[in-house]
């Protein structure tokens, strides 16, 4: 559906066409989270308040990025369990994150000398739920579960009758769940069960997209997620700030973040068509680039924890903090990059290698 000067009426069909931008945006966020050095000072010793402000708050919240994954991630499941069968989707989902991980974990766990007890415990997940969750690159234990249970949620997902309903009290009995083990549970796996509920969201985000193309989003649809993100920033400053505490333990990463993730995802993607629409030369190279890192996310992702421990040695070694937060970021960046070519080159050559035995066995 598109409005008079070519852009999209409908916020989901926005979502899915910019997906890959959203996700590189999210990239981005990690990445500043974990491997950018502040500028600035803090702000309460800053001559410029408002913007050290706002790059420490940035820097304190940035792995709402993380939840924008989660979310993005439940939409695409939605697309990607059509097209495949059941032992197929499996295989797909865990056949993009398994050599990036593994990799990672081994070479760190070499060069870091973990000793072969952590870096299996590490690489298979053992750790991140016996021990800690992040013991290393939490998120992609935490996904890999969730693609696990993903086919059998959809299926009583595609049966109910309202879909809305079913998610919702999907999320409600998440939460009395939570509130039983809050006292028992381990506190670090918050960190990865609070964001089920943005997950779920994502698989009915995933269902409206399919089903319900007629949707428009009005400017009071953008006014409200407008209003959602103002007041996801407001309750991420009271949990992380002033150590507020909203129903659930670790509660800056459950409800501002939702609310954060939902609004700027519909907020980004709406921007980006703005500029697609009105600066067709300027939008396109900004798409790019944000496809790019969105395309990189897990590569990007899982080196650029590799790197994080040199930061401290560079700025005592005299380097501008500017200087090491470019050098780190084309750094992670390259490496990433090489890194998803090979690992493409390896699966077309596994691929190939099947081809040619199913060949082989089908003249025999």
């Amino acid at each position: 559906m598109e409005n008079n000067n070519g852009g999209c009426k409908n916020g989901y069909e926005l979502l899915t066409k910019y997906r890959s931008a959203v996700m590189g945006v999210a990239t981005l966020f990690i990445f500043y989270f974990h491997a950018w050095t502040p500028l600035t000072l803090e702000p309460q010793e800053s001559r410029v308040f408002i913007i050290s402000f706002i790059e420490h708050f940035c820097k304190l919240t940035g792995f709402l990025g993380v939840d924008i994954f989660f979310l993005l991630s439940g939409i695409g499941l939605t697309f990607a369990i059509k097209k495949q069968s059941i032992p197929k989707f499996y295989y797909r989902r865990i056949r993009r994150i398994i050599l990036p991980f593994v990799s990672i974990g081994i070479i760190r766990g070499l060069t870091q000398n973990w000793g072969w007890a952590k870096i299996i415990g590490n690489i298979t997940g053992f750790n991140f739920y016996a021990k800690d969750v992040n013991s290393f690159l939490w998120f992609v234990p935490a996904i890999i579960t969730l693609y696990l249970f993903f086919p059998l949620y959809y299926k009583f997902f595609s049966k109910s009758k309202n879909k809305i309903l079913f998610t919702a009290n999907v999320i409600i009995v998440w939460l009395l769940i939570t509130l039983l083990v809050k006292d028992t549970m381990r506190l670090d796996l918050f960190g990865f069960t609070n964001r089920i509920p943005v997950f779920v969201i994502g698989i009915l985000f995933g269902y409206l997209i399919q089903n319900h193309k007629e949707i428009v989003f009005s400017i009071n649809s953008y006014i409200c997620l407008f209003l959602m993100l103002i007041l996801g920033l407001y309750l991420a400053y009271l949990t992380n700030y002033k150590d507020f505490e909203l129903i659930v333990p670790i509660s800056n990463c459950f409800l501002p973040t939702l609310l954060l993730a939902i609004s700027l995802s519909f907020l980004i993607a709406k921007l980006l068509d703005l500029i697609n629409t009105r600066h067709p030369k300027t939008g396109k190279i900004i798409i790019k680039v944000l496809d790019f890192f969105g395309i990189l996310s897990l590569e990007f992702y899982c080196v650029q924890s590799w790197f994080v421990d040199i930061i401290a040695l560079l700025l005592e070694d005299g380097w501008s903090i500017i200087l090491v937060n470019i050098s780190i970021f084309l750094l992670v960046t390259s490496i990433a990059w090489v890194s998803s070519v090979l690992f493409k080159c390896f699966w077309e050559l596994v691929d190939r290698l099947f081809k040619k035995t199913g060949t082989s066995d089908k003249r025999s």
